[in-house]
């Protein structure tokens, strides 16, 4: 169940200096909320409400943020790229095709959340589980049963308003207390972060010992987004990304053959001046992607278009030896993962 104001008290914390926010006039649970602030001395907000848009808070410190405050509360915080929505994004969501590996992880996210809460309920400390979406404001490809779920609070925030987004934030600030949250999940969203590390960071301090987190991410994936698209991970760069995680499974959500339909898809939109051109031209070769299922597993990683990390805060990083030697073991991930582009098996 996707939460809002009233409901995140106790856990909101203050993007610019740290400290608890509180909710103030307006009245918790009222149309609209009250307004977030920050009472710490000497915080730079100045203890000034945070704005809003469309009845979602601005929990974001534009002092350190690459947002622009006047920007977002004058469009009411839309998307400064175009998003497909309605009919259209259906259409292309049945020409991409589907997401073959995230409907498991998003059960296996849930199960394994409401497993971390059931523990503390078991020692006298009854909660629900808590899910982070960190770019949650399009649901993203096999992530719907996160939103489903009744019996755990899902948290999420973007940097533009929809219905999907409990707030706004920049998530190089996250306005969440540390050790709040049981599983984060971070969907097609690090590409577009200027400092990644700072952003791993962030989860990891938002988790609690034991937390979860799902990233999948682009590797030879080509630029969207326009101006907002800055950086790639080989398999093993997106492992080191998440050091200080231990990893429960890793491999490819897109592999070669996705990368050959992107490829002929960007060459023709190349040619023609046209990204529709470009899906119409190439709608014939959708067949493409299905060749991912086939490929061999070190061939398909070392190609991959998209790949994915699952795994558990750790107490302390992997060293660069072990780095070294995931790229090896990586493949028994991968096979563990994979079998003819179906989840082979509960992990």
């Amino acid at each position: 169940m996707l939460v809002d104001d009233h409901m995140l008290g106790g856990m909101m914390q203050c993007p610019a200096c740290g400290a608890a926010l509180t909710l103030g006039a307006g009245g918790a649970g009222e149309s609209g909320g009250g307004d977030w602030a920050c009472a710490a001395p000497g915080c730079a907000t100045g203890g000034a409400p945070f704005p809003k848009a469309n009845g979602r808070s601005i929990l974001v410190d534009f002092n350190a943020s690459v947002l622009d405050r006047e920007g977002m509360i004058a469009s009411g915080a839309d998307s400064v790229v175009h998003r497909r929505r309605g009919f259209m994004r259906h259409v292309f969501q049945m020409i991409d095709g589907p997401n073959p590996i995230t409907p498991h992880f998003a059960g296996e996210m849930l199960d394994r959340c409401r497993a971390l809460a059931a523990g503390d309920a078991a020692a006298g400390q009854g909660r629900r589980p808590r899910i982070l979406i960190v770019g949650g404001g399009t649901i993203g490809s096999g992530a719907d049963a996160l939103y489903r779920a009744d019996d755990i609070d899902l948290i999420s925030f973007d940097i533009y308003w929809s219905e999907h987004v409990s707030f706004l934030a920049d998530a190089h600030a996250m306005p969440i207390a540390a050790q709040s949250v049981d599983g984060v999940w971070i969907q097609a969203v690090l590409e577009h972060v200027i400092d990644p590390v700072q952003v791993v960071a962030e989860i990891a301090r938002v988790l609690r010992p034991g937390g979860l987190v799902f990233a999948d991410t682009p590797f030879l994936w080509p630029v969207h987004e326009k101006a907002y698209d800055f950086t790639r991970w080989t398999p093993n760069g997106h492992r080191w990304l998440f050091r200080d995680f231990g990893v429960i499974a890793a491999g490819t959500s897109s592999g070669p053959g996705t990368l050959s339909l992107l490829a002929l898809r960007h060459l023709a939109a190349s040619l023609f001046r046209s990204p529709k051109m470009g899906q119409i031209l190439t709608f014939p070769f959708v067949w493409l992607r299905l060749l991912d299922r086939f490929c061999d597993a070190r061939k398909g990683l070392d190609s991959a278009a998209g790949i994915f990390f699952f795994g558990e805060k750790a107490e302390k990083p992997i060293g660069m030896a072990e780095l070294i030697r995931f790229y090896d073991e990586q493949i028994g991930f991968q096979q563990a993962v994979h079998r003819f582009g179906r989840v082979k098996a509960k992990l």
